[in-house]
């Protein structure tokens, strides 16, 4: 009866997660960690990631658990928006099992179910299982090193303490410093284990070692490149003042946003938290607590008002307003599990078979010019570098190596005569379209297509055997097997 509804919810979630109603394309983030996993791919050098010569190069943002992931998905499904979202696909539907798995062992399974389907009204957690995001993947190992400390108990299990750590560890090495959840869940399992030195020193084994052969790894192959950089970033370049919030109350962003996207759920975390605490689920609702705690603590006072920051909150939200909830709603697990999947079902052919849109995809202007650039030998595509596109290093860049799969080459808009004069037929520019840029369109030899938003040039020749005209970015839903979100 009980793996019979851990069955039902994970076959309901999968088809809720891969729906065909998506349309091609992805998100900034998306589209720099596709590339850059595209690249791990063709280079063959697994620890030396990078976006494009000088661009990212190399990437020390995060470690390379994720790009791994994504690559050996890549490998499996072909450098599309599909292949891109499927290990944080599979990975987040694991997460959920591994939540509603946990709960029912330490409260029971009635709060399991509703704290599941609070979840599945967050339209912001779902759209991260679709995404080529890092951190749903980061999010699911942490939920399953919940699972396995809600096993854990005095002298219990060795293989419960060791795959604690070693999820825990794994959510390291996905996003590195920003999986700051890891902490509250440590402690849960400590107070679980009884400080027991047996338990504790195998967490520690599960935790290190994944994170030693890492280093070793990536030591062998590039030195201590990655950790001097690394560290470095995160703890200098991104603590710096400017990163801070200029608004004195510039926390409330975090809680706003937390309502925005949560609404009721939300409303009830409070509440459902205090509950928990008098209905003796103590320990419970520490670690819950703590979990909001710090991720506010980190991200609150951010000037950077990122969806991805709440993610990690979302589950835990759940689990508190499911409490309250719970103690009035008493549903019948195994019917209402089964019903889910139902749902999903026809959620799944429903709009399979309607045009139903449900986002933007980044970049559009850049992505309608993929089929032009693709009939030429261009590779190398240079661009009026932004200075934000200097700054963060993605923006422009990430789209042009995801959707073209070309070089990107940054230049400076007084070098445009000379980039222009030194093109061969290995070479495109694309000129971001303002009243300065328009002035190109007097030189026709050398536009190849263009639309509202970009301009592509390149030689003579290479325009020649394309049809030239405005392709204005209209995405259209393409059924395919595995359809998936972007943010």
């Amino acid at each position: 009866m009980r793996g019979t509804s851990v069955l039902w919810i994970g076959l309901s979630f999968v088809f809720f997660v891969f729906a065909n109603s998506w349309e091609p394309g992805v998100g900034l983030d998306t589209a720099t960690y596709g590339a850059i996993a595209r690249g791990l791919l063709e280079s063959g050098d697994w620890f030396r990631p990078k976006l494009a010569p000088g661009i990212f190069d190399p990437f020390v943002e995060h470690p390379y658990l994720g790009l791994w992931l994504n690559a050996i998905s890549i490998k499996l499904l072909g450098a599309t928006a599909q292949g891109i979202h499927f290990s944080a696909s599979i990975l987040g539907i694991v997460g959920v099992l591994a939540f509603f798995s946990a709960i029912r062992r330490l409260v029971d399974e009635n709060t399991a179910l509703v704290a599941t389907l609070c979840l599945l009204s967050i339209n912001v957690y779902m759209n991260f299982m679709s995404s080529g995001w890092l951190d749903m993947p980061m999010v699911s190992f942490m939920l399953v090193a919940f699972y396995f400390s809600s096993r854990v108990v005095p002298d219990g299990s060795a293989l419960d303490s060791l795959a604690t750590g070693f999820f825990l560890s794994l959510a390291v090495l996905v996003k590195g410093a920003a999986a700051v959840g890891i902490f509250p869940v440590a402690i849960f399992f400590l107070m679980r284990s009884g400080w027991k030195l047996r338990a504790v020193s195998l967490a520690l084994i599960g935790f290190l070692a994944p994170l030693g052969l890492f280093t070793w790894g990536h030591y062998s192959s590039q030195g201590f490149l990655f950790w001097k950089s690394y560290w470095y970033r995160q703890f200098v370049v991104h603590n710096d003042i400017q990163e801070a919030a200029t608004d004195p109350v510039g926390a409330i962003w975090y809680i706003r946003d937390a309502l925005t996207h949560a609404h009721l759920v939300a409303l009830l975390f409070i509440p459902g938290l205090v509950l928990m605490w008098k209905r003796n689920h103590r320990l419970l609702a520490c670690a819950v607590a703590l979990e909001f705690i710090i991720h506010f603590a980190v991200y609150g006072f951010s000037h950077r008002h990122n969806r991805q920051y709440l993610v990690p909150i979302f589950p835990w939200i759940a689990l508190g307003a499911a409490f309250l909830i719970s103690q009035r709603v008493k549903l019948n697990t195994l019917n209402w599990s089964r019903g889910l999947f139902y749902v999903g079902v026809a959620y799944f052919f429903l709009v399979s078979f309607l045009p139903v849109t449900v986002h933007n995809v980044g970049s559009a202007g850049i992505f309608a010019l993929s089929d032009d650039v693709k009939r030429t030998p261009i590779k190398n595509i240079y661009f009026e570098a932004t200075e934000e596109d200097r700054v963060r290093g993605e923006m422009t860049s990430s789209y042009v190596a995801w959707y073209w799969d070309r070089v990107p080459v940054m230049f400076d808009s007084e070098d445009m005569p000379k980039v222009l004069s030194n093109l061969t037929h290995e070479d495109g520019i694309l000129l971001f379209r303002n009243l300065k840029n328009d002035s190109v369109f007097q030189i026709a030899e050398h536009i190849c297509a263009w639309n509202d938003l970009w301009i592509l040039l390149s030689t003579a020749e290479n325009c020649s055997t394309l049809e030239r005209k405005r392709r204005n970015p209209m995405i259209k839903r393409v059924p395919k097997p595995l359809a998936s979100r972007t943010l």
